[in-house]
């Protein structure tokens, strides 16, 4: 099957390999439609996070039901289907505590031995272990190109509005209008948000932000912290969401934050550390929430508001490539001279 193999540093390639097998009574295999390049999948291709040579990439999928193991009752071939880009088994401690991102048995796909060293999405077929917990039936009326926003940046940015506690009525800032932060902006209207303040430093995805109800502030151009209390009775906003991943922004939101709000950092690093404002965040009364998404928790919540219309993510989408142009949507993506790249892998 064709896929996309990680090569070398800043070098990926479509290559035939293997095509997955079932392996497992819980297994499925997935013929997959569309696959996205996340951004969090450059720290791969940048070598910050390391991943074996000629390992399928990528984490983001939707797509059909090819083949289900023998302990598989509620998926059969042709079914449409999505599934969280983690993993998890439904059955350790976590899993039953609900903290699916924390699964004993979990992994990312396409992410590299530090997550399990599973094989990708950016592939004609991708295995799905403990496929009864790990994939989730389209609706009806759903259509792929907008249900694949569920399985990661979606349903991320859904999550961390709702760690976040955001409540109608509530100022929100996003730091960061990439594809994680434009998902916040959307899901914090719907959620009741009086007011959705977009950091970021490139033109084109604030006027993006803006062309989704934000009100855009160019961190090139003025002070941000100054520009978002001006907006917010000179207090700051109830809620911060960090979508960048960083000492630098992580930093912003807590400085930006109201005294008594809450920031929700969702944003991907692999920094070891960052410098925590401990005088000031005791004196502010702050909460600050940070963690890898927890996908399986809120996926169903999002696929119905996908369903419903209330969420049209695949606005975003700024280039529709085959799956030969995988090299050059990742390079287009690192240049930031596309917003969201989806793989056509199957018309």
């Amino acid at each position: 099957m064709r896929a996309v193999v990680f090569e070398n540093k800043e070098r990926v390639a479509v290559k035939e390999v293997n095509a997955p097998r079932l392996q497992h009574p819980l297994d499925a295999l997935v013929r997959v439609h569309l696959a996205g390049i996340c951004g969090s999948d450059l720290h791969l291709y940048h070598g910050k996070i390391p991943v074996l040579p000629g390992s399928v990439l990528g984490h983001e999928f939707v797509g059909q039901v090819e083949a289900v193991g023998e302990g598989i009752q509620d998926l059969q071939p042709g079914d449409w289907v999505v599934g969280p880009f983690h993993i998890a088994c439904g059955t350790c401690p976590y899993c039953r505590r609900h903290q699916y991102n924390l699964c004993e048995r979990g992994g990312v796909y396409g992410y590299g031995p530090m997550f399990g060293n599973l094989q990708g999405a950016q592939a004609e077929i991708l295995r799905v272990p403990f496929s009864n917990v790990n994939l989730r039936k389209l609706p009806p009326n759903l259509s792929p190109e907008r249900a694949i926003f569920a399985g990661d940046i979606l349903s991320t940015a859904y999550g961390g509005l709702i760690q976040g506690q955001l409540r109608p009525g509530d100022s929100v800032a996003v730091i960061g209008a990439g594809p994680v932060g434009l998902m916040a902006i959307e899901v914090a209207q719907v959620l009741g948000a009086s007011k959705i303040l977009a950091i970021d430093r490139i033109p084109e995805r604030l006027e993006r932000a803006a062309s989704l109800g934000a009100i855009p502030i160019n961190a090139e151009q003025e002070n941000p912290v100054r520009r978002v209390r001006s907006e917010t009775n000179d207090e700051g906003p109830d809620l911060v969401l960090e979508a960048v991943g960083g000492a630098a922004t992580l930093s912003l939101a807590l400085e930006m934050v109201r005294p008594g709000g809450r920031v929700s950092a969702v944003g991907v690093d692999n920094a070891p550390s960052f410098p925590f404002p401990l005088a000031s965040g005791l004196v502010k009364d702050l909460t600050f929430r940070i963690g890898l998404a927890n996908v399986h928790l809120y996926i169903d919540a999002v696929l119905a508001l996908l369903a419903s219309g209330r969420l049209q993510p695949e606005r975003i989408v700024s280039h529709y490539l085959p799956l030969e142009e995988a090299p050059r949507g990742y390079e287009l993506f690192d240049r930031k001279e596309a917003l969201k790249v989806l793989l056509v892998v199957r018309g």
